[in-house]
Parts: C-alpha cells; structure tokens; sequence
C-alpha cells in the first residue's frame, strides 16, 4: 500500500488528466514502453468478486529483453460515481489475492477511472504502469 501512494505522490498533481481512453489505449501505452503482452484475459479481476468482472483484464507483461513475466490485474470504470462505489469491492478483491498468495508482496495503483495490482511488481514495472494510465487520462492523485 505504502508503494501505491509512494507511486501517486512522485507523480501526482492536482489537475486531472485528459478524457480518459479505453483499455486497449492503456495497453497500447504499456507496449509503446518496450513491454510485451504474452496473455491477456478479459473479466479475470484476480478473485471471485463478480462485479468486477466487467472491468478486468487479466495481462502478463514482459518487460524488454527481460526473461522474468509480471501479472497486472487492470480494471476500468465508466464514471467517478462507480468508481468510487467499487472501491471497497476492489479492496476486497485484493485483499483476497494476497491471502491467497502468502508471502506474496502485491502491489496496487489508482488513478481514475483505472485500478491496477499485482505480485511482485519491480520498480521499472510499477513506474510503466502509472505512464500508461496517466498517458491515457488516468487522474492523478491529490498531493
């Protein structure tokens, strides 16, 4: 958690992004930064919460040359109110993942209307992550 608003605060401000895009326009942005998608599954928000079904894909992301895969659970909302409604379900989903991964460090990440986490993300990761959503109108966070 410490990481996700750590991740904010470095490149946060208070004006909000542009109109956000779809989700093909974050992955598109995450590959324009030199990572490739070796899988990609829609509706899988990583646990059994069936209202974020919707707005999930599942990726597995390969950065540069490297050999080691990451696993990004990325999720959209069409507007703040449900946003903002889902947030306690996302946290629950989440919270669910990391009980079911023990040992596991899993990172996450808002900017609306995007919602992001993982095992095991590297710095590099986490920092091609927030490009992407802020690049495709992702808001930052409030110092």
């Amino acid at each position: 958690m410490a990481l996700a608003l750590s991740i904010g605060g470095c490149y946060g401000n208070s004006g909000p992004g542009p109109t956000p895009g779809a989700m093909d326009d974050v992955i598109a942005n995450i590959v324009l930064q030199d990572t490739t998608v070796l899988h990609l599954t829609s509706g899988d928000p990583g646990c059994p919460t069936s209202s974020l079904h919707d707005n999930a894909v599942h990726l597995t992301l390969v950065i540069g040359a490297q050999s080691a895969s990451h696993e990004v659970y990325l999720l959209r909302w069409k507007n703040q109110r449900e946003f903002d409604d889902a947030a306690a379900d996302f946290a629950a989903c989440v919270s669910g993942f990391t009980a079911s991964n023990p040992g596991t460090d899993v990172t996450q990440l808002d900017a609306y209307p995007w919602r992001a986490y993982g095992p095991g993300w590297t710095t590099q990761l986490s920092a091609i992550l927030v490009d992407a959503l802020y690049a495709t109108g992702g808001a930052t966070p409030a110092p």
